[in-house]
């Protein structure tokens, strides 16, 4: 972006957030400056200064801390919910920024004042073409969940019902909350899972968490119906396909990695949703400024010479083993993934091979945590602090809850604010750390696979990945924790490091898929190779600083 243009742009910041303030309030109002700011996703102290600056339209309790409403609808006034949709509807922050290119409305009724991205708009149209059904496939962070939103807008003006399917608890909440922003005034949103046995009999949406719909009647009790699937790739097993019920005529998938590592995509996804109706990929999501730009780092380091011996027999043992997997029990080639599958399920039984099964997955966690584990990635993940230092926030993605505790250490002997986040903590524990790293009192998070999918997280600026995946999707997912729009139109930095001559190593094929999709797009692609790592740490740390 032009200098010009920040400039310009920066007078109507304050009007802004004020006005996203008084939509998010008017959902209900009785919300803390930190529960506003988590929600808006901005410092806390912009939030409390401008609620005190906000000339009158609103007010607080005497509470410590204070909880806020409307000045129109305070505490003991009218909060309950029956403001009109277009008072009551929050702004899109990735849409009303003021360095945002102006959107258009949803389709025609002009009683839908959703307004949407251009791409979201061309992939509902692409949807009502194919008679309301497919599978929208977009990048995270582009807004998949309000295409969804306006979906369901649009089936409730046809006097249907919406069930929307979610993987986990978090989103439940997630989608309960947006629902309940857009449609809570005039339809009733319920919810099935994580305590809660609501229905489509006595509620117009219903978001069921698939654990519960796949075993409970969620069909429509009016004519028609549209199924939501958040994360549709996570219903092509023979389990949760189940809750993919075939009495709702409309059906929308939603996610950013759509085809399965297995044959659950043609077998049970796309009979279902009728395939793909529409991709955002990450050109368009960047021209369109709907992402962020972004710039990738690959830093290679280097075994020590113990180490790469036993790599070295780990992996020939493990190539042997496999050898006889395939020869003599059946155990498919490929993909890779359906051959990880089949071992794992050798390995649990006690049929023939099962015992070479389970050597050979013993030898592959040992070559992962002997990867993980090294300490030329720790002295690499040193290197880069002075660059995380300079970041509004950062996550370091590691290989395991070990890793995750040994790099916050490491980190936070480097003078940053870090803490671990993983399943090892109980969830009030890991809520209050994501508040904290929402608030900026945490200016890094160091986490394994809990922040790949289905977790709220506020958006980081660089991403570091010492513990690789072999997986498109979680590298996808990973690298969408830092494409929000930076409000000055900053490029987001991501980057992997990875041993040399291993398995990780990008220049023998590893990450290929996942770099196939991004290292035409990105605005740089930086190699450092072990010897640049080892010998000019100061490269490391510029490569990802901000702005660089």
């Amino acid at each position: 972006m032009a200098a010009r243009a920040i400039i310009r742009a920066a007078p109507r910041a304050a009007e802004l957030l004020t006005d996203d303030l008084a939509a998010a309030l008017a959902t209900g109002g009785g919300q803390t400056a930190a529960e506003l700011a988590h929600h808006l996703a901005v410092p806390e102290h912009d939030v409390t200064r401008q609620l005190f600056a906000g000339h009158g339209r609103f007010r607080c309790d005497r509470g410590r801390p204070p909880r806020w409403w409307l000045a129109s609808a305070g505490p003991g006034g009218d909060r309950d919910g029956d403001t009109p949709l277009r008072a009551a509807a929050p702004t899109l922050r990735a849409v009303t920024d003021a360095c945002a290119p102006r959107p258009r409305s949803l389709g025609a009724p002009a009683r839908t004042p959703l307004r949407l991205y251009p791409w979201q708009s061309d992939a509902l149209r692409a949807w009502e073409t194919r008679g309301r059904r497919g599978v929208i496939e977009a990048v995270t962070g582009a807004g998949k969940t309000m295409v969804g939103v306006a979906a369901t807008i649009g089936e409730l003006e046809r006097h249907g019902q919406v069930l929307v399917l979610v993987p986990t608890v978090e989103l439940l909440h997630q989608w309960v909350g947006h629902l309940g922003a857009w449609v809570g005034g005039r339809h009733a949103v319920g919810r099935l899972g994580a305590g809660h046995a609501d229905n489509l009999a006595s509620h117009d949406v219903l978001v069921a968490v698939v654990n519960s719909a796949r075993s409970l009647d969620v069909r429509p009790i009016r004519r028609g119906g549209l199924l939501v699937a958040d994360e549709c790739h996570r219903y092509g097993s023979a389990v949760n396909r189940l809750a993919l019920d075939s009495r709702f005529a409309s059906r929308l998938g939603l996610s950013a990695t759509y085809a399965r590592e297995d044959d659950g995509t043609i077998a049970w996804l796309d009979p279902y949703f009728g395939g793909t109706c529409f991709r955002l990929g990450y050109r368009r999501a960047i021209a369109d400024r709907v992402t962020a730009p972004f710039c990738v780092t690959l830093a290679g380091v280097r075994f020590s010479a113990d180490e790469e011996e036993l790599y070295d027999d780990l992996s020939a043992r493990m190539t042997v083993l496999r050898s006889r997997l395939l020869r003599a029990y059946g155990v498919p080639d490929e993909p890779f993934e359906a051959f990880l599958r089949a071992v794992g399920a050798l390995a649990e039984g006690s049929a023939p091979g099962s015992g070479l099964a389970r050597a050979y997955r013993q030898a592959m966690l040992e070559r992962r945590r002997l990867l993980a584990d090294t300490p030329a990635k720790d002295w690499c993940l040193a290197s880069m602090a002075p660059a995380l230092s300079g970041a509004e926030r950062a996550i370091v993605f590691t290989q395991s809850i070990a890793t995750a505790e040994r790099a916050a250490i490491i980190l936070n002997a480097c003078g940053l604010a870090v803490e671990p986040l993983h399943s090892g903590l109980d969830a009030l524990a890991r809520r209050a750390a994501l508040d904290r790293f929402a608030s900026g009192e945490v200016q890094v998070l160091t986490a394994p696979r809990l922040l790949d999918e289905g977790i709220d997280v506020p958006a980081a600026e660089v991403a570091v990945i010492v513990g690789a995946s072999r997986s498109r999707r979680q590298m996808i997912q990973r690298m969408g924790r830092v494409l929000r729009r930076k409000p000055d139109g900053r490029s987001a930095r991501f980057a992997i490091v990875f041993v040399e001559g291993t398995v990780e190593d990008p220049r023998t094929g590893a990450h290929e898929a996942f770099l196939g999709e991004v290292v035409d797009v990105a605005e740089a692609v930086t190699l450092l190779d072990a010897a640049t790592v080892a010998s000019r740490p100061d490269l490391v740390a510029a490569s990802l600083r901000l702005g660089a």
